[in-house]
């Protein structure tokens, strides 16, 4: 049977060495591949003028089918883009019979409870997690994909994370089938899908593997997408790049009528205390300015109509056993939910608006403790 061939040019002249397609032993490899080498992704062919780079968030990452679930399912990658976009990626082999159909039901199951269920907290964790299983630091690597060198920038970096929760926030994500061949009931269902879904970008890339006949040295991985038609490519560009930051005006004409009072003052103490206030592209974060010129470490985000977090930065230099006693003492104020390892939130109502003012007050005054902070407030 012939199989399709590509050529490396030897050492000799004229000479040639044929490389001939082959499959992947198990999905496993194929898996393995993408998570050490995520530019077999194709940013370059996604996007021409503005190439994908990527960040693993995770690798099986689990997705709840519930609130109070831990992981009814198992996502084979969840990577982020520069631009703070969630990347689902599924791998499938082209002799599984799933690839033709049932692997997009199951994209899909993934991609509305994965949205629905996850928090940011839980995003960040596993990648905290990946990097550091692969001995890095999150911050370093969210740096080098930003393109701002290997010191890490946490404006930027938070400014990054604001990016992915606004893109989940909008359901502003993009589904990838990766598999060695793509047939063609696929191909026509991801061509449908992604010219349909205006926020959703829907992808197959097929990721060939060719070696020498005799299966001895060189082995090459060749990378395509498929199922982008220029029309879907040109509509999805203009919608999935980075949006426009908020400000103080638009994030309160957005709250509810209570809440837009708690934030106003909230707000209003921040500025007066010397932390930084940065808006992305929902709401705000209030930021304290470490000790000798430490840098600036997030506590406070306030979300329109009427979400306020607070946030157990590990910059902020708490030990275990202060931030244990501080998510005690937050949680008997009777206003706040766990929202994971790092995150409390609250729902600010007028039914419960006092006690939020009293653990706003107790908040700054816990957070005036960290040393000077009497930095220049920013409202960029």
């Amino acid at each position: 049977m012939y199989k399709p061939k590509i050529f490396l040019i030897g050492e000799g002249e004229g000479k040639l060495i044929a490389l001939e397609e082959t499959g992947y032993v198990t999905e496993d490899v194929l898996q393995g591949l993408l998570a050490n080498y995520p530019d077999l992704l194709a940013g370059d062919q996604i996007d021409p003028e503005n190439p994908r780079r990527w960040l693993l968030v995770a690798r099986e990452m689990r997705i709840p089918g519930d609130s109070d679930e831990g992981g009814r399912w198992s996502l084979d990658h969840l990577f982020l883009d520069q631009d703070g976009v969630p990347t689902f990626v599924e791998c499938k082999r082209a002799t599984d019979t799933r690839i033709r159909r049932e692997v997009v039901a199951q994209m899909l199951d993934y991609a509305a409870n994965g949205i629905e269920y996850w928090s940011m907290d839980q995003i960040r964790q596993a990648a905290a997690e990946t990097a550091r299983g692969r001995g890095r630091f999150l911050d370093a690597e969210i740096a080098a994909l930003l393109g701002n060198g290997a010191e890490a920038d946490e404006v930027n970096v938070e400014d990054f994370w604001n990016s992915v929760e606004g893109n989940l926030h909008n359901r502003r994500i993009r589904l990838v089938f990766v598999a060695d061949s793509t047939p063609k009931e696929l191909r026509r269902l991801v061509e449908f899908l992604n010219e349909e879904m205006k926020n959703v970008e829907v992808l197959a890339i097929e990721v060939k593997q060719f070696r020498k006949a005799e299966n001895e040295g060189q082995t090459a991985l060749v990378p395509r997408v498929v199922g982008f038609t220029e029309a879907a490519r040109s509509e999805k560009g203009s919608s999935q790049g980075r949006k426009a930051r908020t400000n103080r005006d638009i994030f309160l004409g957005k709250s509810d009528p209570g809440a837009r009072e708690f934030f106003e003052r909230l707000l209003d103490t921040a500025e007066k205390r010397g932390h930084y206030v940065y808006w992305g592209q929902l709401g705000f974060s209030v930021r304290a300015h470490l000790p000798q010129g430490g840098g600036l470490a997030s506590f406070m985000y306030g979300y329109p109509p009427s979400t306020f977090h607070f946030y157990f930065d590990r910059n902020l230099g708490f030990t275990d056993e202060e931030s244990a006693t501080l998510r005690s003492t937050l949680l008997e104020f009777g206003v706040f939910q766990e929202s994971g390892q790092y995150t409390l939130t609250a729902e600010v109502k007028e039914s419960n608006l006092e006690q939020i003012e009293r653990v706003c007050a107790f908040i700054f005054d816990r957070m005036g403790r960290l040393g000077d902070s009497s930095g220049t407030a920013g409202n960029q």
